[in-house]
């Protein structure tokens, strides 16, 4: 107590206070501070705190912590040697506050723990509202599909019944030719007759001259038959008729026709004009039925052509909408991935991501139906292993896809998200009519003329020769979008993203027994890797 007693009254000698003023300043009686200053009486624990008070009234600033914890230590020194008892109530106490120190900071962590718990169940209740809104989303586009299909195959109707008329006219115009033929013939005969009929007037008329003494004047020389002359002026008509014809049909119409095919169909002429006016009643009957067939004709062309037109511009609208969506789950699920720590679930999440890469691109099919440009585009040069890694990416069994002998070249900007989707198209096909538990090999060849030589093989169970010229016929040359392209859907975009940058695209048989599809990339599409 020796030690504790020094050091209070060397507390009380800095403060410079009397008895008295400090009985004031902490509300002890000053004969209770002289037995604390001499070491009679060991105070309670809370007369560390008046000690405090006392040298803030009288320095106007508290003990300093460090201060407060070395006095605090001395005098719990003090109570171990003197009052072992009190010392080791007042460390219970101690510990007992600091437990519960402990315990409020616990419950607090429990209470965060909570909110994050209720904030992650407030996100995953949203990812599924939008999972649900992308699903009903899917459905609505699909009802349009259908709705697209079914105005396909009305529009396929009416095309079937546009050649039915044009054969209808076809057959009323050969019944038009035998007719003429027929009348040739009859012309010929009554003209061989009627010769026949005036040598035998002359014959008659000569015998009687004869006979006759004073033979009457010659009459005069009556001109040629009528029907001769009708037959002159019916062949001319026929001929210009045939020329006027021919013109249309081989011309005028192909020339309508592939105008009307191209960019802003609305705004194309379809009046061919007619193929003229003839003074013979029958040609001008002729000419009048072909003019109408030639109307109607182009009137089915210009509808047709709009129909195209108008199918192409829901094909775009569908496009923009889905991708617009998709973008959106794209973004969410790569949020949650970031996020997701569970393995399982972070599994999942990535192949709902890979879905949703795959839907993006069955959306930008419709772009290429349309024959619109893809949203997505490169400002600068990508590497072309990035391209294969990305096409890669977007095949729902990309683990079976081998990467191997890439050359180290470019693909330009312009054509990269183009070849992403033609390789992912191909790439997908492979793995689809292929065996699940074999590879498909994807490989590179950089060609002596700076072409680029890509090939992708597959171990399945190939394709039949004649099957196979079909399908490098349509890959060479892509043919208007019909319900056959929309049948094989993955050709067609191939094909037509391929005319699109001068890519050609074949397949051929594979030593596998399976297929091997061939793309031969063009020089305009391939730069070479600067390296730094």
């Amino acid at each position: 107590m020796t030690l504790w007693a020094s050091r209070l009254r060397e507390f009380h000698q800095s403060l410079g206070l009397t008895l008295l003023q400090w009985e004031e300043h902490s509300g002890i009686d000053a004969t209770t501070l002289s037995r604390y200053l001499k070491g009679q009486r060991l105070p309670e624990i809370g007369f560390l705190a008046k000690l405090d008070v006392t040298v803030q009234a009288r320095t106007g600033a508290g003990l300093k912590p460090e201060v407060k914890a070395a006095v605090r230590a001395e005098y719990l020194a003090a109570c171990l040697v003197h009052e072992p008892q009190r010392h080791e109530v007042y460390v219970l106490r101690d510990e007992l506050a600091d437990a519960h120190t402990r315990l409020t900071a616990a419950e607090q962590t429990v209470e965060e723990l909570g909110d994050q718990i209720t904030a992650e169940r407030h996100r995953r209740q949203a990812l599924e509202a939008g999972l649900r809104q992308l699903e009903t989303a899917a459905a609505e586009a699909l009802h349009g599909l259908e709705e697209l299909r079914r105005e396909r195959d009305r529009a396929l109707a009416d095309r079937e019944r546009l050649d039915e008329l044009v054969r209808e006219h076809l057959v009323d115009l050969e019944l038009a030719r035998r007719d003429l033929a027929l009348s040739t013939h009859l012309h010929q005969e009554v003209t061989r007759a009627l010769a026949a009929a005036e040598e035998t007037l002359d014959d008659t008329l000569l015998r009687t001259a004869e006979a006759t003494p004073d033979p009457p004047a010659p009459a005069p020389e009556q001109p040629g038959p009528p029907r001769s002359r009708w037959w002159n002026r019916t062949a001319t008509d026929l001929a210009r008729l045939r020329e006027a014809t021919t013109q249309a049909a081989r011309v005028q119409l192909p020339d309508l026709v592939e105008r009307l095919s191209g960019p802003g169909p609305w705004d194309v002429d379809v009046d061919l004009g007619s193929v003229g006016s003839y003074n013979n009643a029958d040609v001008s009957r002729l000419a009048s039925a072909i003019d109408a067939l030639i109307r109607e004709a182009t009137r089915l062309a210009a509808e047709q052509a709009l129909l195209r037109g108008n199918l192409n511009a829901v094909f775009t609208s569908l496009s923009r909408r889905s991708q617009g969506l998709i973008r959106r789950q794209l973004s969410l699920i790569v949020e949650m991935e970031q996020k997701e720590s569970d393995g399982e679930r972070l599994t999942d999440l990535f192949r709902l991501d890979h879905l949703a890469t795959r839907m993006r691109r069955n959306s930008e099919n419709l772009l290429v139906l349309a024959g619109e440009e893809p949203e997505r585009r490169w400002s600068g040069p990508v590497p072309l292993v990035d391209v294969l890694r990305g096409a890669v990416a977007e095949v729902e069994e990309y683990h079976r896809v081998r990467l191997a002998a890439v050359p180290p070249c470019a693909i330009s900007g312009g054509a990269a998200t183009d070849l992403v989707h033609l390789l992912a198209e191909l790439v997908e096909n492979a793995t689809v009519f292929s065996p699940p538990h074999t590879a498909v090999d994807v490989t590179g060849h950089a060609l002596p003329d700076g072409r680029v030589l890509l090939q992708i093989d597959d171990a399945g169970l190939g394709i039949p020769a004649d099957q196979l010229a079909d399908i490098n016929e349509r890959l060479a040359r892509p043919p208007v979008v019909n319900l056959t392209a929309s049948l094989r859907l993955g050709l067609f975009v191939v094909a037509s993203l391929g005319r699109r940058h001068d890519i050609r695209t074949q397949l051929r048989p594979s030593d596998t027994g399976g297929a091997t599809a061939v793309v031969l990339l063009p020089t305009t599409v391939v730069e070479p890797v600067h390296r730094t």
